[in-house]
């Protein structure tokens, strides 16, 4: 289809904020396995979020 390309800037956000949620999920889960409270697992799966979300954008606005 003509004009219906996806570029790759386009794709590669798609990658780091779907990869951003993956890790800020399993961070929470690994914080709340270990017996964490609620606030404590919450806040270390918005933080994995974060670090791994502004690490992905500087790394592809080096490399694009």
């Amino acid at each position: 289809m003509k004009g219906q390309e996806v570029s790759s800037r386009a794709m590669w956000v798609a990658l780091i904020v779907l990869s951003s949620v993956v890790a800020g999920a399993c961070a929470c889960g690994l914080f709340w396995a270990a017996g964490a409270g609620l606030v404590a697992a919450i806040g270390a799966g918005g933080a994995t979020f974060l670090g791994v979300a502004t690490i992905g954008f500087a790394i592809v606005a080096l490399l694009l």
